[in-house]
C-alpha cells in the first residue's frame, strides 16, 4: 500500500472513530431528555400542562424561524416538526394545527 493511501485510510478510520463517538453521545443525550420527559409529565397538573403547551409551542415558533433563517436541511425541519409533535401528543394537546414554512406545502406542525 502507498503512502498515500495508507495517509487516506487513517483519515477516514479518525473520521469514522469521530463520527461514531458524536453518535453515541448524541444518543445518550436523547435518552437522558426522554427519560426525563417520562418523569416530568405525570407529576404535573393540567393548568401546569396548559402553560407548559404554550410556552413550548412558543420556544418552537423560535426554533422554525432559525431553521428557516438559516436554511437548515429539510430533514432538520421535518425532524424538528415530528419531534414536536410527539411530544405535544405525549402532553396531550389537541391536534396541532398546520404551519406554512419556506419549504413549498403545508405540513402538520406543532406552533
Amino acid at each position: 500500500m502507498s503512502t498515500n493511501d495508507e495517509m487516506l485510510l487513517h483519515s477516514m478510520t479518525a473520521l469514522v472513530s469521530a463520527h461514531g463517538k458524536a453518535i453515541s453521545r448524541f444518543g445518550a443525550n436523547v435518552v437522558v431528555m426522554t427519560k426525563f420527559v417520562e418523569a416530568v409529565l405525570p407529576q404535573l397538573s393540567a393548568a401546569q400542562i396548559e402553560r407548559t403547551i404554550q410556552a413550548f409551542r412558543a420556544q418552537l415558533g423560535e426554533a422554525m424561524a432559525v431553521a428557516d433563517d438559516v436554511m437548515l436541511p429539510g430533514d432538520y425541519r421535518t425532524t424538528l416538526i415530528e419531534q414536536a409533535n410527539v411530544l405535544l401528543a405525549r402532553l396531550g394537546a389537541d391536534a396541532a394545527p398546520t404551519h406554512q414554512g419556506s419549504e413549498a406545502g403545508t405540513r402538520q406542525c406543532a406552533i
